[in-house]
């Protein structure tokens, strides 16, 4: 699959004619050029940060260099940088601030331990007084020189030295967070909570607002719910509740069906819809409800990173949850992982409401298989990013232990003996041979030196149309008319693929500026042989400028777009697949290459 690139389709009156011209744009490939030598310098140095506890949990200082094995996607790399960091009572500077991250691989000394406590949805005080831990490991475990923030529902605070303020702040979420979880559950319940909006009414945001109120705390600020919210997700679960709705209706009617004596007709199956079992053992309404607070959680994290991400520092997510994550998607927490290590961020994970359902023998009680899903998950985010993981725990045992970690840090650095920076997620590895340990590490990074925002845009529109392209049916929601034909290039002799879609506008989000209908849209070809493996594509995306006159005659004969390529010979398949960000609509087709 070629690199999406941008293209501009500009439609001119032309496009009304009886023959409406396609725009075209030709996949030709470049002579190979010379390779430039490989300069290596400090810039390219990649750190990788590790912490190592002992069987007590304790931190271990005395390893050496020689110790440490580390591996960049399996191949074994030299450490060529090997230093011990440790974290101690050291005042702050008057005025200290968070130090800005200047490069992606930027190599500076982490001086300083920064906590963002992400506080999640649900009952968070009892049974495991985590609220209470909480408190007293920003009271008294903190060092002086450690920033701390507080992120919780959609206000957020500034971080900050001035510990005991935070630790005010922790005192009245206590007192109040169960009413405000409830009033939430309340406005929200249902599938409302799925389809409905994200906004809160006025006076229970008021009720939010006074947690963050005090001394030192007027910097907090709301956060907007549209910069929390992930469309992409937000869809899976839509899609997955329609699906579970549609299950229910089927029992229904094979129920009746059996009760008739009659035969069951459906092309229902479960496979169509539904990925995994993760959520076979709850009602459609347990579903919903779980799902709800983890779509508002997800989103909090989602943001933590993307803020984090800028700045230097031990940096660790401490986030918080009563029943842990119900993804929608199987791989999602490898995703989040894979956004935290670009960031640099450690994602610590505390579940605070204990086995919420019994471990017992016999009959599995409702709700055994998501727990167990939603568990995995928050050790296996934990696990990726170098964090701590605490589930069914006193809340002071889960404090201690991340407390504990976190005081020493080894940063080890290495040249990749993969000279390209591509921008490819390289996975990394380290072990110790001192035996009785437990490492803690990032497992990977994205093989680029800029340090780039995380382009929302481009995650989700390359997970959504990855996702339609493995998808077994097409998807009708922008209907495509597609053709495609293989012919020999008269210049090269290769073998090229011509492929025309024809994308129905009536589903598009256009906006309109002075009398021209403005939109973008992701378009990608895959290419299968007979036996259904892959052979490549392409992929761009596509500016739409189209005057009214026009937009209004393609509403019925639609947006003409043609594209060529190289291709191997042997294709004989293609599935076209049309993203629309903005309306967060996809569509697909198949089509047979003549």
């Amino acid at each position: 699959m070629r690199k999406l690139r941008p293209v501009l389709l500009t439609f001119l009156a032309a496009v009304a004619s009886s023959a409406p011209p396609a725009v075209s744009a030709r996949g030709g490939q470049q002579p190979p050029q010379a390779r430039p030598p490989v300069f290596r310098s400090a810039i390219t140095l990649v750190p990788v940060d590790v912490r190592v506890v002992d069987g007590l949990g304790k931190p271990v200082i005395d390893l050496r260099q020689e110790e440490f094995a580390l591996f960049e996607d399996g191949a074994k790399q030299d450490i060529r940088h090997f230093a011990l960091q440790t974290f101690t009572a050291v005042e702050p500077a008057p005025g200290a601030q968070l130090e800005l991250r200047r490069d992606a691989v930027s190599f500076d000394p982490q001086t300083n331990r920064i906590f963002l406590i992400v506080l999640g949805r649900g009952k968070l005080q009892e049974p495991s007084k985590s609220v209470d831990a909480l408190g007293r490991f920003v009271r008294e475990r903190l060092l002086p020189r450690d920033q701390v923030a507080v992120f919780a529902y959609n206000r957020a605070t500034t971080f900050t030295t001035d510990h005991q303020m935070v630790a005010r702040l922790l005192d009245r979420f206590k007192a109040m967070h169960e009413q405000v979880d409830y009033e939430i559950g309340l406005e929200m319940s249902g599938l409302a909570a799925i389809y409905g909006s994200k906004l809160l009414p006025r006076s229970l945001q008021g009720k939010i607002d006074r947690m963050f109120e005090g001394t030192g705390l007027l910097a907090s600020e709301r956060v907007d719910p549209r910069a929390t919210a992930d469309k992409r997700i937000e869809a899976d679960v839509k899609r997955q509740t329609d699906a579970l709705i549609q299950k229910e209706t089927e029992a229904a009617k094979a129920e009746a069906a059996a009760a008739a004596g009659v035969a069951n007709l459906t092309a229902w199956s479960d496979l169509d819809e539904i990925q995994t079992d993760m959520f076979a053992d709850l009602s459609l309404e347990a579903f919903v409800s779980t799902t709800a607070q983890t779509l508002q959680d997800l989103g909090n994290i989602y943001a933590a990173i993307n803020y984090l991400r800028h700045y230097e520092g031990e940096k660790h997510l401490v986030f918080l949850t009563e029943r842990g994550l119900t993804l929608p998607r199987v791989d999602e927490d490898e995703r989040l992982a894979a956004i935290a290590n670009d960031a640099r961020v450690v994602i610590d994970t505390i579940e605070t409401g204990g086995l919420y359902v019994a471990q017992s023998g016999g009959v599995m009680p409702e709700g055994r298989w998501n727990q167990t899903f939603a568990f995995k998950t928050l050790r296996t985010i934990a696990d990726l990013t170098g964090g701590v993981s605490s589930i069914a725990e006193p809340g002071m045992t889960a404090m201690n232990r991340l407390n504990d970690v976190t005081t020493a840090t080894y940063q080890l650095g290495f040249y990749p003996a993969n000279p390209r920076w591509d921008g490819q997620y390289r996975k990394i590895s380290v072990k110790v041979t001192r035996p009785g340990i437990t490492v803690y590490y990032r497992h990977g990074y994205y093989g680029r030196k800029d340090l780039d925002s995380f382009n929302r845009r481009e995650f989700i529109t390359a997970d959504r149309i990855q996702a339609a392209a493995s998808f077994r049916r097409e998807i009708k929601d922008i209907r495509l008319k597609v053709g495609a034909g293989l012919s020999k290039a008269r210049d090269t002799g290769r073998y090229e693929l011509s492929v025309d879609v024809s994308i129905d506008p009536t589903k598009l989000a256009f906006t309109f500026v002075e009398g021209v209908h403005i939109g973008r849209v992701a378009i990608a070809v895959f290419c299968f042989d007979e036996k259904g493996n892959g052979l490549g594509g392409n992929m761009e995306t596509a500016d739409l400028k189209l005057m009214d006159d026009v937009y209004k005659k393609v509403l019925d004969s639609g947006v003409p777009y043609k594209v060529t390529f190289p291709i191997d010979p042997g294709v004989r398949k293609v599935r076209v697949v049309v993203y629309d960000f903005k309306a967060d609509l996809i569509g697909s087709a198949d089509k047979s290459v003549v």
